[in-house]
């Protein structure tokens, strides 16, 4: 089970772009503004109203449609949901073609904030989770009842991941079966996490410290530890993390590459954005060295000011010619080697 392709029109900074992505790893790559959390975002929304459609057995579309256009406000914030629209002069409207195994839907919005939606049959329902670049663990206590009982600025991502972590863990054979996924996890921090009364843990050598005691690194590779052990990440699910490199030292930079590839090999489809040399390069490197693991990179870059992105594919980093990662590096050899010389 794995979304196969998007078609974009008029979305977001999106002019056209079309996205065949892979059943494993899937890589964004791209300048800031270039819409790398957008694509994420927008596939996230509509999985969960689909997931929450189907387990609620709705059958009106006019409900469905109510809620899609909640859900984009929710996960988006924008003043209104035709600000998703790409800007132009006078009534404009953007389509997303989504074809989920072998269901397809096609979502439109008006600039004039309609949401239309039209499908022969919605994509059954699956586990989709959403991982912010921020670490979660520490914001975690008391913000499910002040995000449903006050206003606030944090998007509907972070009450959707504070419900996950919300769930208990499993228990018996469904638990040891995650062992693989969950051992080399606890062994990088040396500590187990635990919530206990509302407030997570994490179960160190020197002691059992709050969550907000340690290192925001390990607070994040922590909270990935307890949404595999609660089954919130699960077989043939789907999971979309957003900069997952943030305050990760590069040991643990690579042990999350590996982590990554355990999922994928689990059923888990994944969809990442990054900024970071030496996570791309990893994941790079399982394409280049076949490892069972398939992979897929997206670059998405603007030819020239003012214009739409346009999205470049490969299989491997190899494939990419648009990679302002790597650019920079050179870009950074290339001043440190004048600096030499100068100094010579």
């Amino acid at each position: 089970m794995s979304v196969k392709r998007v078609n974009l029109q008029r979305f977001s900074v999106f002019e056209e772009a079309d996205f065949e992505f892979s059943p494993g790893i899937n890589v964004f790559i791209g300048a800031n503004s270039t819409g790398k959390t957008h694509i994420m975002k927008l596939l996230y929304s509509l999985l969960k109203v689909c997931e929450v459609a189907q387990k609620d057995h709705l059958s009106s579309r006019e409900k469905i449609e109510e809620m899609m256009a909640q859900k984009l406000l929710g996960v988006f914030k924008p003043e209104r949901v035709g600000r998703l629209v790409q800007r132009g002069r006078g009534r404009n409207s953007s389509s997303v073609k989504l074809a989920y195994n072998d269901e397809e839907l096609q979502l439109v919005i008006s600039s004039l904030n309609k949401i239309t939606l039209e499908y022969d049959r919605l994509p059954d329902p699956v586990s989709a989770l959403y991982l912010p670049a921020h670490e979660f663990l520490s914001i975690y206590e008391g913000f499910i009842s002040a995000y449903t009982q006050r206003e606030t600025s944090f998007d509907e991502t972070f009450y959707d991941l504070s419900l996950a972590l919300n769930a208990l863990p499993l228990r018996g054979p469904r638990l040891s079966e995650l062992g693989d996924l969950i051992m080399p996890l606890e062994k990088a921090i040396v500590g187990k996490v635990v919530q206990e009364n509302g407030r997570f843990y994490v179960r160190l050598p020197e002691g059992k410290f709050e969550a907000h005691l340690v290192s925001e690194g390990f607070r994040k590779i922590a909270g990935l530890i307890y949404l595999i052990s609660n089954g919130s990440l699960t077989q043939n699910g789907i999971l979309f993390w957003d900069e997952p490199e943030a305050n990760l030292n590069p040991r643990l930079v690579v042990l999350l590459v590996q982590t990554l590839r355990v999922l994928a090999q689990h059923g888990v489809q994944i969809f990442l954005a990054t900024h970071d040399y030496l996570l791309s390069q990893e994941l790079s490197l399982l394409a280049e060295y076949p490892s069972e693991t398939p992979l897929r990179f997206f670059a998405l870059h603007r030819p020239k000011r003012g214009a739409g992105v346009v999205v470049e594919a490969g299989n491997s980093l190899v494939d990419i010619e648009n990679n302002p990662i790597l650019d920079e590096f050179a870009a950074h050899y290339e001043r440190e080697r004048d600096l030499f010389h100068a100094g010579v």
